[in-house]
Order: structure tokens, then sequence, then C-alpha cells
């Protein structure tokens, strides 16, 4: 039977699945992936993920990730603007790129074996008026156990804390999915303090309340508009560099 059939009827054999997972998670890394998850998004149906577009009945989020680049986000200065910021160019015009083509190259591996596979864009097809993507990278990231949501809005990872960019495969794969990684920042504030427009409020993430009950998004986008910021991830104590080293 079809693949999608398989896996919807539970024929699939527990090892056959490890071991898919297993291979598909070494060949995204030879491809770059630095961090690798799966994530069930039937468990957060009542939670809202936003999905639309190809793939949307696709169960499953292969999530991807590869970190920034230290040196870059360290040395960075946001009031050096756009067109002249490193940071700005490694982000958006290096890493998610690379991200495009890792998505691709997972997609056809599974299209390969015969089964559906929709990559969606790193900086996906977003929109304006709510300052929002159609799909959640970083919450398909948080569902797979790469990662938790900090104060700053932002995966962290244990690894590069916030340093990292993400893109998502949608399919029908049967992958081993991972559980959702729920970690709190504490009492640290580093991010809330280092934010030059207030945009963070320094509660903590809960995936039944708004992004408005902790980020104000609009005022981060009107100060990004002159400013290559990222002061909430160069501030963020987990995974930085100077602490990996330490």
């Amino acid at each position: 039977p079809p693949a999608s059939n398989a896996f919807s009827s539970g024929a699939v054999m527990a090892t056959e699945v490890a071991t898919l997972t297993r291979e598909l998670e070494d060949f995204a890394r030879e491809r770059g992936a630095d961090l690798f998850g799966v994530a069930d998004l039937r468990t957060a149906s009542d939670l809202n993920v936003p999905r639309t577009g190809p793939g949307a009945d696709l169960p499953l989020a292969v999530s991807l990730a590869m970190c920034l680049n230290d040196t870059i986000v360290d040395e960075h200065d946001p009031d050096e603007g756009h067109r002249q910021s490193l940071y700005w160019h490694h982000v958006y015009g290096v890493v998610t790129p690379a991200l495009d083509t890792l998505a691709h190259d997972v997609s056809r591996w599974l299209a390969d074996r015969r089964f559906r596979a929709v990559p969606v864009p790193g900086s996906s097809p977003y929109d304006m008026e709510r300052l929002e993507g159609v799909f959640s990278h970083k919450f398909a990231a948080h569902l797979a156990g790469v990662g938790w949501i900090g104060k700053n809005c932002l995966l962290l990872t244990r690894r590069f804390g916030p340093r990292v960019r993400l893109v998502t495969v949608l399919t029908d794969a049967p992958l081993e999915a991972g559980s959702t990684m729920d970690r709190r920042c504490g009492r640290c504030r580093e991010c809330v303090n280092a934010c030059p427009v207030d945009a963070l409020n320094g509660t903590e993430f809960r995936a039944d309340q708004p992004r408005e009950f902790r980020f104000d998004a609009f005022k981060c986008s009107e100060y990004r508009r002159e400013h290559s910021c990222g002061l909430c991830v160069a501030a963020c104590p987990v995974g930085s560099h100077r602490k990996r080293r330490a």
C-alpha cells in the first residue's frame, strides 16, 4: 500500500520507524544540519499552529536547524544598519538560503522513498498585517524537542541557545516523533534588558497564550526597519560562545 496508508494504519514496524528516522537524520546532518527533530503536529491541533498551503494535511514536521557564526553574533553592531550589516547578511543571505537547500534535499530524500514531503521556506510567506509567517518553524521545533521557547520569544537550544535558524519539511513518512522540551528562563532577563524598544516584557512562554502576552512584534519590526538588530540573540546566556568556551 502507499506509505501514507501504512503510516495511518499503524502497519509500519517500530524498528522500521526508528531506522528510517535515523537514516534521515544522518542524511540531514551530512548536508549541514546542526540539529534535527520530528514533531507530530496532530498533538498540537488544539494549540492552533498556523499552517496553510501545500502539505497542510501532512501529520509530521521534520525540524532542521543550522547554528549562526558566534563571532558575527558577538561583534554585531545594530547601528550599522541593514546594508552594512554582516549579521543581517549572514542570517538572511547565507544561513537561510542554506536551510532552504537542506530542506529541498530532505524532501527529495523522502520523495525518493515514496513519501509525501513539502519543504516550508526558512523565511516563509508572511502576513505583513499580523507580522507572522504562515507556519511556525519555532513552534514545530519546540514540539520536536529541538529546544524550548524563551522570554525572547525565540527557540532556545541546549547547545546553541537562540543562535540558530530553522526550516521545516512536512511529511507523511513514518518517523519517530520527539516530545516537547519544556524549560524555563527563571529569573534571567538578559534579553528583556537588551531590547532597545522594550518589545519584550519578560513573560514566560505558554502555548495557550497569544504572542502579545510577552512580545510586541510591531515595536520590534519598526526598530528593525532602520537597525539590523539581534541583541536578544546575542544577550542570551544559553548556548553563548563565551559560556561554551568557559
